[in-house]
């Protein structure tokens, strides 16, 4: 008396792939609060200069657009991809 369950235990490849692309784009957002307030640590230990300081936040900054870029492609390529596949 085997049933077929509607969640299987193991996920697809494809689908597991695309959850661990929207696990990578909620996580972001905490990534970014983490990097922003990194240099508020350094700055209670010795002192860094202001301009290092601002080349790393400007640094994390453009870091973080350009993992928002390629989260948001993939993510819609996957997404194009299932719809895609669906009759």
């Amino acid at each position: 008396m085997t049933r077929k369950s509607e969640n299987p235990i193991f996920l697809e490849r494809e689908r597991y792939r695309r959850r661990r692309l929207m696990d990578g784009a909620r996580l972001s957002p905490v990534l970014a609060a983490f990097l922003f307030l990194l240099p508020l640590m350094w700055g209670a230990s010795e002192q860094v200069p202001t301009a290092s300081v601002l080349i790393f936040l400007f640094g994390a900054w453009a870091a973080l657009i350009v993992l928002t870029v390629v989260l948001s492609r993939r993510l819609r390529n996957a997404t194009r991809e299932n719809w895609q596949e669906r009759p």
